[in-house]
């Protein structure tokens, strides 16, 4: 069984969960609570790669690391070449470059909403903020779906990283409105649809992260 191994919260981990689940695969998800002890004591240490980081994917005797590493294993893996923008056979598509410029759009764009909430005057500041850091990419990323139900015209797995970051800006603006049928899109795919009712709000709620920010 594939185990995917994370700190005990949504983070990097959430959009890599979201693609197991699509895909229907058994998987474990091996979470590590807030004081690190059993992973840098422990499983650091015997986790079997040069680069040892979290998340982690144990698939056999494969290791993979890194948050944007381990969808590519998965989607080779499975045979699923559209899921990381290239052609079904695998081979070279355009989609493949705007995957990856996506993916590290979103990846900034998530980062940086990370770092101004945990200033204390965000509050207070959430909406300048929005206008000046946010917006624009949003505009962009508006701009790539334009009448397509997904980024790249067919699901992939930037879809899936994009709804994660909307779910995100939406605990910290909850009167934003933007992709909401994008949102309802991806919620509404079997798969996930069944994720969200019996797995994800019993562990992975986002309220955890009020502790952490100023929202």
């Amino acid at each position: 069984m594939i185990v995917l191994g994370y700190w005990n919260l949504r983070g990097y981990a959430q959009p890599i969960r979201l693609l197991l689940e699509y895909l229907q695969v058994e998987y474990k998800d091996k979470l590590y609570h807030e004081n690190g002890e059993e992973w840098f004591n422990t499983d650091k240490q015997e986790l079997k790669t040069n680069f040892p980081n979290l998340p982690y994917l144990i698939d056999g005797d494969v290791v993979v690391t890194e948050s944007i590493v381990i969808p590519i294993y998965l989607a080779k893996k499975f045979k699923k070449y559209e899921l990381i923008g290239q052609n079904n056979d695998g081979s070279f598509n355009q989609n493949e470059i705007i995957f990856l410029e996506i993916l590290s759009i979103l990846k900034d764009l998530r980062d940086t909403l990370n770092s101004s909430a945990r200033v204390p005057s965000f509050k207070q500041e959430k909406d300048k903020i929005f206008n000046e850091k946010f917006n624009v990419t949003f505009e962009k990323i508006k701009k790539q779906l334009g009448e397509n139900k997904f980024l790249l015209g067919n699901l992939s797995y930037i879809d899936f990283y994009f709804y994660e970051v909307l779910k995100i800006f939406k605990f910290f603006y909850p009167n934003l409105s933007i992709f909401t049928d994008y949102i309802d899109r991806i919620e509404n795919i079997p798969q996930i649809k069944n994720y969200l009712e019996t797995k994800e709000n019993k562990i992975f709620l986002l309220d955890r992260m009020k502790s952490l920010y100023y929202y």
